[in-house]
């Protein structure tokens, strides 16, 4: 007997049916899935990273991105607001910041990122006038203490005066190293400005940003003798055939001119010495004012060639005229040895006699040390 084809015709078709609602069901619950997740960008202290929720609003979306805040932190926007695909949550937290300033102690909740909002929330100005350590720019780390000092420059003005010069003059009419001032020296005044930078009330560097000259020094002129007077002795024959002496001074007309006593004054400290005290004679004398070109009656001076070079023309107060021909060891600066050979600067060179060595030795002794001695660079 053959069954009926209609049933088993209606119940495949139900079949089909119920998989196709099965089909359906399960695809509206994967899509409603996929459109209840969204995709959120956090923005924590500067830092970024992206998300992907199901949350509704701002305060969940934190709590399950593991991000605590407190009525104090900024979060924008609000923690109340819902979220939607593609939001941007951004959060700083209050940070806790000490900032001394010029030793005072200040507490601190900054909503910043860097020690220049701290500043700004202390009511200062960070773009000039003060030094912060760390600096300006270090990030902001609760609990952290900055230390800010005022900055500036102070103007400081100090009046000194100045001291006068000397001008030297050899006067002919003069005797020999007679000094007459004929021009009183008079000092000047000027006035030194200084900048100083003061860091947190405490001077630091000092800077001289002006120096000008209120009233000019005059210079003192003082005229110094030239005149030279010498003993002649003239040989005279005596009733017996001995040879007497007599003496007589001749005017400075007489003897041989001399440079006049001009140019640039140091003064100095000086000592004396005879060439015999250095283990030579009166040839050494000879043989140094040949090499410099020394004129007859002139001396020889021990110096520092730094200060005055050897060769130079001097004219030395209470010793005479004389070439820089000689250095020493402890010859050093503003210092110089004026040198004895004879009783005078016209001692003869070559062998000297024992009573030569000894009146050079008794000048140099009697000549001992000169402080502030003046010595003129001839020419200069």
């Amino acid at each position: 007997m053959k069954l009926p084809v209609g049933p088993a015709r209606f119940l495949k078709t139900q079949h089909y049916i119920a998989a196709f609602l099965a089909a359906v069901l399960g695809l509206s619950l994967v899509t409603g899935f996929v459109w209840a997740q969204k995709s959120v960008t956090l923005v924590v202290d500067g830092s970024s990273r992206t998300v992907v929720t199901e949350r509704a609003d701002v305060a969940s979306v934190l709590a399950e991105a593991g991000v605590s805040v407190s009525p104090r932190d900024l979060v924008s926007p609000v923690t109340s607001d819902p979220v939607e695909d593609g939001a941007v949550v951004v959060v700083r937290h209050v940070a806790h910041v000490t900032l001394v300033h010029n030793g005072r102690p200040i507490s601190l909740e900054v909503v910043g990122r860097t020690v220049a909002d701290a500043l700004i929330i202390a009511g200062l100005d960070p773009t000039g006038g003060i030094s912060t350590k760390p600096a300006i720019d270090a990030r902001l780390v609760d609990g952290m203490t900055v230390t800010a000092q005022d900055v500036f420059l102070r103007v400081d003005e100090e009046e000194f005066t100045v001291p006068y010069g000397s001008v030297v003059i050899g006067d002919p009419g003069l005797p020999f190293n007679k000094k007459v001032v004929t021009t009183k020296g008079v000092r000047g005044s000027a006035v030194r400005v200084w900048q100083v930078l003061v860091t947190g009330g405490v001077e630091g560097t000092r800077t001289l940003a002006a120096d000008t000259v209120l009233t000019p020094p005059v210079a003192e002129v003082v005229r110094v003798g030239t005149r030279h007077a010498f003993r002649q002795v003239i040989p005279a024959q005596g009733a017996a055939g001995h040879v007497r002496t007599r003496s007589t001074t001749v005017p400075a007309g007489g003897a041989p001119s001399t440079p006049p006593i001009t140019g640039r004054v140091l003064k100095v400290e000086a000592t004396a010495y005879t060439p015999y005290a250095c283990g030579v004679d009166a040839n050494w004398i000879a043989w140094r004012r040949r090499l410099y070109h020394a004129p007859a009656g002139w001396g020889i001076v021990a110096v520092d060639r730094a200060v005055i070079p050897l060769g130079t023309r001097l004219f030395v107060e209470g010793y005479g005229y004389a070439v820089a021909g000689d250095t020493g060891s402890a010859i050093n600066g503003l210092k110089i040895d004026v040198c004895f050979w004879g009783s005078s600067l016209s001692a003869p060179t070559g062998h000297a006699s024992a009573a030569q060595e000894q009146a050079a030795r008794t000048l140099a002794n009697q000549w001992g040390r000169k402080r502030g001695l003046r010595v003129t660079i001839l020419g200069d």
